[in-house]
């Protein structure tokens, strides 16, 4: 966590140096334009990265006692196209880590972390020269599972391997530089019917319901290029 939030503080420190390089004034149309004369500011693409506070949702979850966030990162690339001056497609790939923290059935606490391969597909609108929302649709892949110290297998453990949700947020930007807060919300469940959930080799339980679904906090800093 402490990495990251470093991360972010150095992005934005280093924004009004690289918005110099580019001139004076806020962000305007000609920083992102493709040369293909689209007057959208947000036409481009850029990476992007930060801080994930994550956790699980649903009537399902009294399962997992004194149920707790668990504190990570997402990290990927993005490509935005302006339709006009307030519309714009923003497409990402992230890889995003989620989950959550429990001492479940009262035993020692443990982590579990989701480890998903995301594809979000959002409308941004522009509010001001510098501030955007964003909403849209997301599809998730989960490609890691951590039980503690442990990789657990995807499959044997009953975890859906799908999971798709929606996303809301907002972004403010500098020149290249943007920082953003969005949440995302999992209408998928993480867990197959049916599922016995293990703490360890003797300790488990059969879930009755499995409306558990994931949510996650989002902060993160990005930088935009030009093509």
């Amino acid at each position: 966590m402490k990495t990251t939030l470093f991360t972010l503080a150095l992005g934005l420190a280093l924004a009004p140096a690289v918005q110099a390089q580019q001139g004076p004034g806020v962000g305007s149309s000609t920083d992102y334009t493709a040369g293909d004369g689209t007057e959208s500011r947000n036409t481009g693409f850029g990476i992007k990265g930060g801080y994930n506070l994550a956790s699980i949702q649903g009537t399902g979850t009294s399962l997992f006692t004194n149920r707790d966030n668990l504190k990570d990162f997402h990290a990927g690339v993005y490509g935005q196209f302006g339709f006009n001056n307030f519309a714009s497609l923003m497409v990402e790939l992230l890889y995003s880590r989620k989950g959550y923290r429990t001492d479940y059935l009262g035993t020692a606490t443990r982590d579990t972390r989701l480890d998903y391969l995301e594809l979000p597909i959002l409308f941004v609108g522009n509010i001001t020269e510098t501030l955007s929302i964003h909403v849209g649709p997301q599809v998730s892949l989960l490609t890691n599972v951590r039980n503690g110290d442990l990789s657990v297998s995807i499959k044997d453990n009953g975890f859906n391997s799908l999971d798709y949700g929606g996303i809301v947020g907002a972004e403010a930007r500098l020149g290249f530089a943007k920082v953003g807060a969005r949440f995302d919300w999992s209408l998928g469940k993480v867990y197959k019917d049916g599922t016995v959930v293990r703490y360890n080799s003797t300790t488990g339980a059969a879930i009755g319901d499995n409306n558990i679904r994931n949510q996650v906090f989002q902060l993160y800093l990005g930088l935009g290029f030009k093509k």
